[in-house]
């Protein structure tokens, strides 16, 4: 992949049309006015329905990449023209993250697929195409966020942030003792959740998973990108920006470890991945 090689990564638990908002549709006009600085609303909103799904596990990439710092440094501003705030530079840096973002698991990179299907079988028992595509269901329509859901509404019948976990009836609601490390978790943080929970947490996985299936062989690129349509829908309708939606899919990935995970780590790529000129993430609106 053009001089920089991304590890593959996959969580351990297992559209097309491309437009900038404000472009010259026609591609004529004076150079100079093509390059003059606009309202972001003009000209730097990116808007790649086919780039787009990627950005929903953005935080994979960027973290395979070694982190926002050497994705900025190394491999988007090198090849990004223009000022921030022109349309030649929301061009430009849309290409650039198109180039590295989109399928970053290359088929070249694992002739055979053979890493891809070692990982997909270790972290998710996926072994093949079918076992595949109820795994990506799963993650699409339950995943994580109903078991998150169902304790939610336990807590919340026991009094909500303010529940005494040692009077909750586990028998009533059929819950095991160690349901109440996930009660607990829920109740710590009852206010940070937005309303849609923990479904950043599935999204990101789900559309990580199909990039690695991608190179397994698996999919196919049409195949792929019928999948990843799904997420867009799914995510758009959950969600308002891309703030809320990682910080669910931090809050998701801590639910899902019991608190003894490598998220700060995933924190720091998050917000790292969030800030400066360079982050797709303030030129590409979640809607």
């Amino acid at each position: 992949m053009t001089g920089t090689k991304l590890f593959t990564l996959i969580s351990l638990t297992g559209l097309l049309g491309i437009s900038i908002t404000g472009c010259n549709s026609s591609g004529k006009g004076d150079k100079k006015e093509k390059d003059t600085v606009v309202s972001k609303s003009e000209a730097a909103v990116i808007r790649d329905n086919e780039l787009y799904p990627f950005m929903l596990a953005g935080v994979y990439f960027f973290h395979g990449y070694g982190g926002a710092a050497n994705v900025f440094n190394s491999m988007i501003k090198p090849v990004v023209e223009g000022q921030p705030g022109t349309t030649v530079f929301a061009k430009s840096l849309q290409k650039a993250y198109s180039q590295y973002f989109m399928f970053p698991f290359k088929p070249q990179d694992d002739p055979g697929g053979a890493d891809a299907k070692s990982t997909l079988s270790k972290y998710w028992e996926v072994n093949s195409k079918a076992e595949l595509e109820t795994d990506l269901n799963w993650l699409l329509e339950e995943g994580h966020q109903v078991q998150y859901a169902f304790l939610r509404k336990v807590l919340d019948e026991n009094g909500g942030a303010a529940a005494d976990l040692e009077k909750i009836d586990l028998k009533k609601y059929d819950l095991t003792k160690e349901s109440v490390l996930g009660l607990g978790f829920i109740k710590a943080n009852y206010n940070d959740f937005s309303k849609a929970g923990i479904k950043a947490w599935d999204y990101a996985r789900y559309v990580n998973n199909i990039c690695v299936a991608y190179q397994a062989g698996y999919l196919n690129r049409d195949e792929a990108t019928a999948w990843l349509k799904k997420a867009t829908l799914a995510a758009q309708q959950s969600y308002t920006d891309w703030r809320s939606y990682y910080n669910d899919f931090l809050l998701g990935r801590e639910f899902w470890g019991g608190g003894e995970t490598d998220t700060p780590q995933f924190a720091k790529d998050v917000n790292d991945m969030m800030e400066g000129e360079y982050s797709i993430y303030n030129y590409m609106p979640m809607n």
